[in-house]
């Protein structure tokens, strides 16, 4: 018989809190998990906020191993769109990288793991069930937690984890990247007592963070149908704005296919969302273009817009001749403005006249 179908609790290392300790952080975190998974289930703009809220939860994870980016970059990637590379220098361009690749790396543990990240998964889950049948899937998750650390082991994994087995426990009908990535800030106390209600409590104010902005969306949605509205009694002006609100970014094309309209006609709509400012486009270019509501204009600032075209260069790649006329107009106009500095003359006479002076006192000093 298992320590979990015995109803005892594996070998813990540090103790167990007391109930005093985590009766009432752990009261509330249910409460606000629970309330906005009923919020969540089957509303219009599901994906839109799991989409965001994956992006948070993978910045706050990455911020806590010290790399910090931006999650519209993340978004950007996410999209299949150029992001725009931040940086005075290669050293700094660089680091931006490395932070969303790991950023990067963060969000494939929460929403699309690969293979080996799936095993690295199913293993942390199995590590967990024996806290959570004993105690619950919350309190069991935070002692599981700690415990998984005290291992030796990485935390992605274990938040993976947890995210699919409050899924298959019944607490959650949705997805929530609920990681608490704040409890393990640093300065933090890694003592049972104090680190348990800590995790807890992070837990809580991420589901307040996702309850803040699915009202947001929310308001944003229900203002963009108002002003869509008026039109004709058969526009479909309306659907539109829920289909586009109901994806991250889309394009005229698959907006068409899901309101069985021709793509002219969703281009017209979409150009008149754009007249009004219900919408925003992200991508920077004529064609095949994205658009998305207006809450994802910092997607927009994110995406490094094409190159401009050379004045009177036509369409297609330039022929070699070309650019070395080019590179010897850049050239000249490099070298008409090129001044040479005056060379420069070192003038040593006041350190001269110094050091004579402290001369002339130490001769005065030995007489």
């Amino acid at each position: 018989m298992t320590a979990s179908q015995s109803g005892v609790l594996p070998p813990l290392k540090g103790g167990l809190p007391a109930l005093g300790d985590v009766a009432a952080v752990l009261t509330r975190t249910a409460t606000l998990c629970g309330q906005l998974d009923q919020w969540l289930h089957r509303h219009p703009l599901r994906e839109v906020i799991l989409f965001r809220a994956r992006l948070e939860a993978a910045r706050n994870c990455a911020a806590v191993d010290g790399f910090l980016v931006d999650p519209w970059y993340l978004a950007a990637v996410l999209e299949g769109l150029r992001p725009r590379i931040r940086g005075q220098d290669v050293f700094e361009r660089g680091n931006e990288v490395d932070a969303a690749h790991a950023t990067f790396e963060q969000y494939q543990w929460l929403a699309r793991p690969t293979g080996l990240q799936r095993e690295a998964i199913a293993q942390a889950m199995d590590a967990i069930k024996p806290f959570t049948q004993v105690v619950g899937p919350l309190l069991g998750g935070a002692l599981a937690f700690r415990q998984w650390i005290e291992a030796g082991h990485g935390r992605a994994p274990l938040r993976g984890a947890l995210v699919r087995l409050w899924c298959e426990e019944g607490l959650l009908r949705t997805a929530l990247p609920l990681t608490g990535a704040a409890a393990f800030r640093s300065g933090t106390s890694w003592t049972a007592r104090t680190w348990v209600p800590c995790w807890l409590r992070a837990i809580g104010d991420e589901a307040e963070v996702i309850r803040d902005m699915t009202r947001t969306l929310e308001a944003s949605w229900h203002q963009a149908r108002l002003q869509a509205g008026d039109q004709r009694r058969n526009s479909r002006a309306s659907a539109a704005i829920d289909v586009i609100a109901a994806h991250p970014v889309i394009s005229a094309t698959s907006l068409a296919a899901r309101l069985s309209m021709s793509i002219k006609a969703a281009c017209l709509l979409l150009e008149r969302f754009l007249e009004r400012g219900l919408i925003v486009e992200v991508t920077h270019r004529s064609a095949r273009r994205l658009f998305a509501l207006r809450d994802m204009a910092p997607l927009r600032e994110a995406v490094q817009p094409r190159p401009k075209a050379m004045p009177g260069r036509k369409r297609g790649r330039p022929r070699a001749s070309d650019v070395a006329d080019v590179q010897d107009f850049e050239d000249s106009r490099v070298e008409q403005n090129f001044q040479p500095l005056e060379r420069w003359t070192p003038d040593y006479s006041e350190l001269e006249a110094a050091m004579a002076e402290v001369d002339l006192l130490c001769r005065r000093s030995q007489a």
